[in-house]
């Protein structure tokens, strides 16, 4: 019996220290509107508009579990929603001459030696008192991954949340999905749409 309990223990503690993602940032913005969401798309950048260390198959991860964080919420993915979901990369900027920079991605913002990447234009719908407040107070950390959702039609900005530890910092290279699928989940961990089931064993009755 004393084994069995030092080995729950031990693999209790692995599990819990291989938790390397903190919530940094997560803000409902129009609580009314956002939990009345039924569809969602999710923004797609062109290739050469890629944050750096960043490929396709890299944004597809990102946008594989924010999809599943979706679906599991019963929302429905439609190419014609007004409910945009756009995602961004922050990353330390390194200290080398401007002209040894490649040309910056067209969704691209910089402040104080940090750089944000957009797969779509967040200035289209952020309003001006939030600006880069929000963004340099709450991710001024490498390799930050920051989810907005929009309504792109009348631009109202609905919901942000930001995570650290998108970059492996040892190589700058874009975590496996296998990593990215628990960060995204952290993203989502205050969503005001509850996972189903969530509190069914809080409100059975014996």
């Amino acid at each position: 019996m004393k084994k069995f309990l030092i080995i729950v223990a031990v693999i209790t503690v692995l599990f819990n220290g291989c938790s390397n993602y903190e919530l940094l940032n997560s803000s409902v913005y129009n609580p009314k509107k956002l939990v009345a969401i039924k569809t969602y798309r999710i923004a797609k950048p062109k290739s050469d508009q890629l944050p750096p260390n960043m490929n396709m198959t890299d944004y597809n991860n990102i946008a594989m579990a924010i999809r599943q964080q979706m679906n599991m919420r019963g929302l429905k993915e439609d190419s014609t929603s007004s409910n945009l979901i756009n995602f961004g990369l922050t990353v330390k900027t390194s200290i080398v001459t401007q002209s040894n920079y490649p040309p910056p991605p067209l969704y691209w913002y910089g402040f104080g030696g940090w750089n944000s990447y957009w797969m779509y234009p967040r200035y289209d719908y952020l309003p001006a008192y939030y600006g880069n407040i929000q963004l340099v107070s709450e991710v001024q950390k490498n390799g930050v991954l920051t989810i907005d959702i929009v309504d792109i039609i009348d631009h109202t900005y609905l919901w942000s949340a930001s995570v650290e530890n998108l970059v492996d910092n040892s190589n700058l290279q874009i975590i496996p999905y296998s990593e990215v699928q628990p960060l995204v989940a952290t993203a989502f961990s205050e969503f005001p749409i509850p996972l189903p089931n969530t509190n069914s064993k809080a409100n059975h009755q014996p």
